[in-house]
């Protein structure tokens, strides 16, 4: 028998090796050949070869059989003198005994296998070696030796494997918190695999680097990263973790239903693979969103049952990350024991033993905060002098947490100390907020601040001074709102993705209007909706010239207006007023305003649809139930106070969905609602303009559009009017630019679910939040004759996004729309009713009111229409 022949079953054994990562079954069956053929031949080499390729493959099918595979071809290379071989394969196994949990075998098989191998195999280790030292908690000492490793790989010329170990040393140094190192690895392992055509493996090089974007605290670079992955390259595994690492970016931007989203995909995928570890991972992530979106009693729990797992499977650093998140939830719960203290401690040692220095920085600033709820000062002090290099190493996040417990710490023995580490936190978010080219990144990173304001807030309400108060309730409301509007990017998939989303949704609408299913033009409008979210939320704001947002207002600007400013805090509702030079604080404690705000609304939704036939009186006599128990819960404890003025009114959390002239004591009163007392004010302070150019737009599929627009351009000479299939989206924004007064009046649609994409509906399709954005001047004065589009939908520090959000945000300075649906016929009256006191000299805001109180058959229909921003 020739030399060739008899090395046959060698070289298939290593053949099938290798199709195992691009096909596991494929391989698996490749083994099975080659190990029959080995053992017809007697050659030993070839079994272990074939051995260890068998449980390679089975292991990456979950085959229970895997590890008893690898550990027959070990024995059979220790009895028959190939102890190479067997080190091969010990470096698999290491790594299936590490993600088992079982480290300490782990680390034994590991070290055998290095210490038996030679020259580049040796080398080649070091990419095992570092998987299960991160595995096993031993993080610092997982990069230890790399470098000549990489070097002999270098000489080798072996491009592949100098990717992988790259690749693996890449992932430990972000975790070890050296980011320049980890960039250089994973940038070198990315070029390495696409000269060699590995697209995927590419591509998990990319899904990393986005990691340590993530870490750096880049979070929109991160999403970015992620966004010029091709998803198509990747395998089920690699798509698990995009999902994860883009969770962890939407939460770290306070996108939570989203996080959520992706998180569920993730551990749905890891699942299905049965991997514990990472469903551990995934549990201590879930425990991450918990705790953002306010939810520490979840937070607690999954970070208790991902403690208990780490711990059992002897994953030391994992297990004190965990605990870390236990203290931060007790310290949100309030329920911090002497035992969550010491627990902590003893975690956050864990870490600075295993090199996690970023992580036991977060860990001391976790227990500082603990300690300062406890009342535990030394220990607090001791902490946070601990945590302070997170000033210069952490991300936003961590430098605004660092002001809140250092106020926290000194609030009940120096509150204007504690005052001032508020406001600098709250002056470090708005210079982030302000980088932010996209609105509703903007919107969402105020959730960082809360914790700020509502300690300031407390801070005011507990001197019971007023002002104080007021400049708390003011400094972190509707911020992003006063931030100068970036236009969005000229990107064509962006324009692209737009374009076609218009042409979808036109199509839904005459797909439902003929009866016939719509599931598939669904699934593409929701397609396309997060390629326009995706595109627009990587926009970055490169203006510096305004970095912060204006001024807070004290109220000396409201003149002959009155203000009422609503503060919410622990559960408890607060109103500040001001009118005649007079600002007073009262506390109208806790109330049932969101569950009557809900009746209210279902009632004048139920009278706006009408035929309602012996329902009539019945659902009206409820509205007015429910009108009436909200003014007595928000208005009549105050009217003294706020006298007969044109009233500002500053609502607070689900207030802002109120319609506040179907309120008694308000009924007839000029009522402006703005998002914050200093946005009215800017508002209100502009110029008006010179130059009077009207907008009249009447959308399809409106009965009444049509008619009211032609009896409007009849009292408004000179208008231009845009009605048929002239009312498209780009001719309306045209229109709108620059116009001292619009009238659209059209079919309207608010997006709870995203607001960005709420829309009114024209005659080419919905023109959107997004696409007002590239207004170049808002108009002055816009009156929405269309439902529920004065609806915004409210993020943490009271900050809002919808259509009119975006539009005062662009600067205009009135807008009188709904916030519940209104019958048709009634708001042409109503409108014609407006325009006429308008052109009479009157205010937006007085001009609503005065054609309110006019239509008394209508008033309860119609007390849905609100005037917002300045009046």
């Amino acid at each position: 028998m020739t030399l060739a022949a008899r090395r046959e079953p060698l070289a298939l054994a290593e053949r099938a090796r290798e199709l195992v990562q691009a096909d596991p079954g494929a391989g698996a069956a490749l083994a099975e050949d080659a190990l029959q053929a080995a053992r017809a031949e007697r050659d030993t080499e070839a079994q272990v070869a074939a051995l260890h390729a068998l449980g390679f493959a089975r292991y990456a099918l979950g085959d229970s059989r895997a590890l008893a595979t690898m550990r027959s071809a070990i024995r059979a290379g220790e009895r028959h003198g190939h102890r190479e071989r067997a080190a091969l394969a010990r470096r698999n196994l290491a790594v299936y005994l590490a993600y088992a949990g079982r480290s300490r075998a782990a680390l034994r098989e590991i070290g055998i296998a290095h210490d038996d191998l030679r020259g580049v195999e040796r080398a080649r280790t070091f990419v095992f070696r570092i998987a299960v030292y991160e595995l096993a908690g031993r993080g610092a000492e997982s990069v230890s030796g790399s470098t000549a490793a990489v070097r002999e790989l270098q000489r080798r010329g072996d491009r592949s494997w100098e990717a992988r170990l790259r690749y693996n040393r890449g992932r430990a140094l972000t975790r070890l918190g050296e980011h320049r190192r980890a960039r250089i690895d994973l940038e070198r392992a990315r070029d390495l695999y696409a000269s060699l055509d590995l697209d995927a493996a590419a591509a998990d090089a990319r899904i990393e680097l986005a990691r340590v974007r993530l870490r750096e605290g880049d979070f929109v670079g991160c999403l970015a990263e992620l966004d010029a992955v091709d998803t198509k390259t990747l395998s089920d595994w690699a798509a698990c973790w995009l999902y994860l690492c883009r969770a962890e970016a939407l939460l770290s931007l306070r996108l939570l239903p989203e996080a959520k989203a992706d998180l569920a995909r993730f551990e749905e995928g890891v699942g299905r693979a049965r991997a514990a570890d990472s469903l551990n991972n995934a549990r201590l992530d879930a425990a991450r969103l918990a705790l953002a979106a306010g939810d520490a009693e979840a937070a607690a729990a999954m970070a208790a049952s991902a403690k208990r797992a780490f711990a059992a499977r002897g994953q030391r650093t994992f297990a004190a990350a965990a605990t870390v998140l236990s203290v931060a939830a007790a310290a949100r719960r309030r329920s911090v024991s002497t035992s969550t203290l010491r627990a902590g401690a003893r975690a956050v040692r864990s870490l600075e033993d295993d090199g996690r220095a970023l992580d036991a920085l977060r860990g001391h600033l976790a227990l500082a905060h603990a300690a300062a709820v406890a009342g535990r000062r030394v220990v607090a002090e001791r902490e946070l002098a601990a945590a302070r290099p997170l000033e210069r190493r952490g991300t936003v996040d961590d430098r605004i947490a660092l002001r809140h417990v250092e106020a926290l710490s000194v609030v009940a023995r120096d509150p204007a100390r504690a005052e001032r580490r508020l406001r600098d936190g709250l002056d470090l978010l708005d210079r982030h907020r302000a980088r932010l080219g996209a609105a509703e990144l903007r919107a969402t990173s105020s959730a960082l601040g809360v914790d700020l304001s509502e300690l300031g807030v407390e801070i005011g309400l507990a001197s019971r001074e007023p002002a104080r108060a007021l400049a708390w309730a003011e400094r972190l409301r509707g911020n992003s709102l006063r931030l100068p509007v970036r236009r969005p990017p000229a990107d064509r998939t962006l324009r692209t993705a737009q374009a076609e989303l218009r042409a979808v949704d036109r199509t839904i609408r005459s797909e439902q209007d003929a009866g016939r299913p719509v599931g598939r033009l669904n699934a593409r409008r929701a397609e396309l909706e997060a390629v326009v979210r995706a595109r627009t939320r990587v926009a970055r704001n490169h203006d510096r010239r305004r970095a912060v947002a204006a001024r807070v207002d004290d109220g000396r600007s409201l003149g002959a207006h009155a203000l009422l400013e609503y503060v919410e805090l622990d559960g408890r509702l607060f109103a500040l007023t001001r009118a005649n030079g007079r600002l007073e604080l009262h506390e109208l404690g806790a109330t049932d305003a969101t569950s009557e705000l809900e009746w209210l609304r279902v009632s004048l939704a139920r009278l706006a649809r009408g035929r309602l036939g012996g329902a009539q009186a019945a659902t009206l006599a409820g509205a007015r139930a429910s009108a009436a128990s909200l003014d007595a819960m928000l208005v009549a404890p105050v009217l003294d106070a706020i006298g007969d003025a044109p009233l500002v009114v500053v609502p607070t959390g689900a207030l802002h969905a109120l319609p506040w002239s179907a309120l008694p004591s308000l009924r007839g009163r000029p009522v402006t609602v703005a998002p914050s007392l200093s946005t009215w004010a800017e508002l209100h302070r502009r110029h008006r303009r010179r130059t009077a150019t009207t907008a009249l737009i009447a959308g399809p599929r409106l009965r009444h559009a049509h008619r009211e627009v032609r009896e409007l351009a009849a009292t408004l000479p000179g208008a231009t009017v845009l009605t048929g299939k002239e009312a498209t989206v780009d001719a309306t924004l045209e229109a709108l630019d620059g116009a001292s007064l619009a009238h659209v009046a059209c079919h309207g649609r608010f997006r709870a679910d995203s607001p960005l994409f709420s829309a009114l509906e024209l005659a080419d399709g919905p023109l959107t939040t997004l696409d007002l954005h590239r207004l170049r001047r808002a108009p002055e004065v816009l009156v929405l004759s269309a439902c529920d589009v004065a609806l915004s939908k409210h993020h943490p520090g009271d900050e809002l996004l919808g259509l009119s959000a975006a539009l005062i945000a662009a600067g205009t300075r009135s807008i009188v729309a709904s916030v519940v649906p209104v019958p048709d016929a009634a708001a042409r009256r109503l409108m014609l009713a407006f325009h006429r006191h308008v052109a009479g000299g009157a205010t937006p805001a007085a001009a609503l009111a005065a054609a309110q109180a006019g239509l008394r058959a209508d008033r309860s229909a119609l007390a849905g229409f609100v005037c917002l921003g300045a009046g």
